[in-house]
């Protein structure tokens, strides 16, 4: 899921789809982690509540969201990555 060689406008995709509470967010966590600041990623969910979590998540982690879309199979999120990128392994 690295993506350091995205440039800044290409949204890094995340399929969490089927995926329910906490999931979409953990996987939006550890794609932020591994992504360079002021890039875009693009997280697919069909938790219902996800674009709730996620809006907390960003609020607390300083991202900004900047586009939620509806989709047939539930929400579509774009997050701009604020702050320094983080270099953990796992």
């Amino acid at each position: 899921m690295s993506q350091l060689e995205t440039t800044d406008a290409t949204p890094i995709f995340v399929d969490a789809k089927g995926l329910k509470c906490p999931m979409p967010v953990i996987k939006l966590q550890q794609q932020a982690r591994v992504t360079r600041p002021g890039s875009l990623i693009l997280i697919a969910c069909t938790d219902p509540g996800a674009e709730k979590d996620i809006g907390s998540w960003c609020k607390v982690n300083k991202h900004e969201i900047l586009e939620v879309k509806n989709s047939e199979y539930g929400c579509e999120i774009t997050v701009k990555v604020q702050g320094a990128l983080q270099n953990q392994t796992q």
